[in-house]
């Protein structure tokens, strides 16, 4: 019992310094909430359809996601539609807020398992002293720490992963999680986007590169990590610029993406625009080995000065264009959930087709208006290398019709 409370003061501690720093959740109201909270539903989602292949390797029964950020709001929404329940940790100013952004409005069982999930979200982790539902000791074998912003203090991952109320009795202690995945950005992007909560004047960056680094050490350092403790199988993700997570593109993201209020968050001019695109047309993925980029060769840039304006915007929306260093988070949400299910090779490893996954690999997005099927995340993980560059020779200008 003591245990479990200076877990908790230790987390309420780390998250109390998230809240000078985390990211300002700017409210629009040209959208009104959606459904009330149900605290009894247990709906799988409509997109479950679009994964029933997943049987064949399963999914844990229940996550802990440590935030906050929208990228933890889309990575429980396509947990809960692959059938797996979720636990968010995230401060307790941001719960009302995360419950209306989870909701969109257009898949009713969606809204209601998101409404659930916030419901059930904690400020810091459950004890033994919590009633029956709170999540101790209830079936939760899997960590993935998915801030967006370098929020997380030091000793938030220790305080986790040494958690005593992982697994599924609550007469018997299990040592760590089985499985844990850290979500941390590419530590060197060819063009410096400015993040969601970017507001001017306010806005101070200088210290994320260090906190990010002092996390991704902290994570590494950490004995159920290394391997010292436990029996966990852990891997590390790396993700560019994030944008996206809505529902502005293909049905398929009807039951997976959040509020339209996310486009609306940043006071930068043309963001909205642009995190609109990227649900519209960057939903395929890269996956690369280890911490990388996708820089475009010198070549390519050559080949691309003969195309201007629109043209030049149409073809670098399609052919399965890739980015340089950006990332759609509904991209990175589906790596997240594949990674969960799959086993981890080691860095070194060679190249395979065991459904293994590297244990640090950076997922970036390419233009397909459509998400990975699971034989793509198969290839993927087999053989991580950068998109290859499309020819602009090869392009056709698409004629609208205007009748």
């Amino acid at each position: 019992m003591a245990g479990t409370f200076i877990a908790r003061q230790t987390l309420l501690v780390a998250f109390a310094a998230m809240l000078l720093m985390t990211f300002t959740l700017h409210v629009t109201t040209a959208f009104a909430p959606t459904s009330t909270i149900s605290s009894k539903s247990t709906t799988v989602t409509s997109s479950s359809a679009l994964y029933a292949s997943t049987a064949a390797k399963e999914m844990p029964d229940k996550v802990l996601l440590i935030g906050p950020g929208l990228l933890q709001l889309v990575v429980a929404k396509a947990l809960r539609a692959r059938g797996t329940d979720v636990l968010i940790v995230c401060p307790n100013d941001k719960k009302e807020r995360f419950t209306d952004y989870i909701q969109n409005g257009l898949d009713e069982d969606a809204d209601e398992a998101g409404a659930e999930i916030m419901a059930k979200a904690l400020f810091g982790l459950p004890e033994e002293s919590d009633p029956e539902g709170f999540g101790w000791r209830e079936g939760i074998t899997a960590v993935v720490v998915c801030a967006e912003d370098p929020v997380i203090g030091q000793g938030v991952i220790d305080t986790v992963m040494r958690w005593d109320g992982f697994g599924n009795d609550r007469n018997t202690m299990v040592d760590g999680p089985e499985r844990a995945i850290l979500c941390a950005p590419i530590t060197s992007k060819v063009t410096k986007e400015k993040p969601m909560g970017w507001i001017p004047i306010f806005n101070n960056d200088k210290n994320e590169d260090k906190i990010w680094d002092s996390l991704v050490t902290d994570w590494s350092e950490n004995p159920y990590v290394s391997g010292d403790k436990g029996n966990c199988k852990s891997s590390v993700i790396r993700f560019g610029s994030l944008l996206g997570g809505g529902v502005d593109g293909p049905m398929q993201l009807e039951p997976l993406g959040i509020n339209e209020r996310c486009y609306k968050m940043s006071l930068e001019q043309y963001r909205d625009l642009r995190e609109r695109s990227f649900d519209r047309y960057r939903l395929a993925a890269q996956v690369l080995n280890g911490d990388a980029v996708n820089k475009k060769p010198d070549e390519q840039e050559e080949k691309e000065k003969n195309i201007k304006g629109q043209e030049k915007e149409a073809f670098q929306a399609s052919m399965g264009y890739p980015e340089q260093d950006r990332t759609n988070r509904h991209t990175l949400a589906q790596a997240v959930c594949e990674a969960l299910r799959r086993p981890v090779r080691e860095q070194s490893a060679a190249a395979t087709d065991d459904g293994s996954i590297p244990e640090e690999f950076t997922v970036l997005s390419k233009a397909i208006s459509a998400l990975p099927l699971e034989e793509e995340w198969d290839s993927m993980f087999a053989n991580p290398q950068p998109a290859a560059w499309p020819d602009p020779a090869n392009f056709v200008m698409p004629v609208i019709d205007q009748d």
